[in-house]
């Protein structure tokens, strides 16, 4: 129904929960748009003119519009609702969490502890979402660019150790992907959490341009 909206950006409204609220002057007309944080924060500042790609959620009682950065972050928030249970609110919980590429290896390397950090997401549906998605998540891959992801190799048990372990250490979700990426990038062996735990301190822990 509307593919994106191009406008000033009017309010910027953080919630403190997976969805906050952004509102669009689009030729003097107010639009409402549900947005994650993170694209709250990297669409620009108030007084700018933006584009915005949309999904539109309708109810009985209200209609919701979603923004989004770019295409590929709408065509995986809509993929994440074919899953059983899942709806646009946790849908873009999820997207806006923990990224493209971080779910989409996620996914692919079927890391539920991965998943599970997104709000709202227990370990059943993490198990679904990987069970139910897997085979499309490889297909969606291959959408992004180039080079097509590829997910984690390894025993995926001692991947999903290691993201708890980070993640009760209080990592990011994006920061424990970066690290356990830059692992499998110098092919360190996922067989003992310990070594890849402790790599991935060293990791977090360097400068950014290291």
């Amino acid at each position: 129904m509307l593919a994106y909206l191009k406008g000033v950006i009017v309010t910027k409204e953080i919630s403190g929960g997976p969805v906050d609220r952004l509102v669009l002057d689009v030729n003097d007309v107010g639009y409402e748009l549900s947005v994650a944080h993170s694209t709250l924060l990297l669409l620009g500042q108030v007084g700018e003119t933006v584009i915005v790609y949309t999904s539109i959620a309708i109810r009985e009682t209200e209609w919701t519009i979603f923004g989004f950065r770019d295409t590929s972050e709408r065509q995986l928030f809509n993929l994440l609702q074919s899953v059983t249970g899942i709806g646009p609110k946790l849908a873009l919980g999820l997207v806006g969490t923990l990224g493209i590429e971080t779910l989409v290896e996620a996914v692919l390397s079927e890391n539920q502890k991965m998943i599970s950090q997104a709000p709202g997401v227990g370990a059943k549906v993490a198990q679904r979402i990987i069970l139910e998605l897997k085979t499309k998540m490889e297909e969606f891959s291959r959408t992004l660019g180039s080079k097509p992801l590829e997910p984690f190799t390894g025993k995926s048990a001692v991947f999903e150790e290691v993201t708890e372990i980070l993640a009760n250490l209080g990592y990011t979700a994006t920061e424990i992907h970066a690290a356990l990426k830059k692992a499998k990038e110098k092919n360190i062996e996922a067989d003992s959490a310990e070594e890849l735990v402790r790599f991935a301190l060293r990791a977090l822990s360097a400068p950014q341009s290291a």
